[in-house]
Order: C-alpha cells, then structure tokens, then sequence
C-alpha cells in the first residue's frame, strides 16, 4: 500500500480542473499513470491500454530487429 500527496490539491479541490478532487480522472496528472483500487476509476483502463500500447511497440522493436539480423 503506498501514500501520495498531489501539488494540485487544495483541500477538497483540484486547482488543474477547477473541480473537485477525484483522483485517476481524466485530466488529473495520475490518469493512465497509477492503477486505483477501484475497479471503476477511470485511470485503471487509460493505464491498461497505455501497456499494451507499450508492449505492442516492444513486439514491434522485436520483430524488426530479428529481420534485419537474418
């Protein structure tokens, strides 16, 4: 379990979005960043496809390194 404190929270408030504090949503600086225990938040899909987006460029690398290595 790990603590975080963001820069742009004042209280209950987020002073990026001019709106309250919800950590994980879109537009908050931990979006596709951090995986939340709630299944819900809608981080936890952003950072799902920002891995697979990652692995797939891997892959990429991968293959296109052992073509030119034949």
């Amino acid at each position: 379990m790990g603590g975080w404190s963001c820069s742009h929270q004042r209280g209950e408030l987020c002073d990026l979005l001019k709106s309250s504090c919800e950590p994980g949503t879109k537009g908050c600086t931990l979006y596709g960043k951090a995986l939340f225990a709630d299944p819900a938040t809608p981080s936890n899909e952003a950072l799902k496809r920002r891995e697979e987006t990652k692995r797939a460029k891997q892959i990429q690398e991968l293959i296109k390194s052992a073509k030119s290595g034949i």
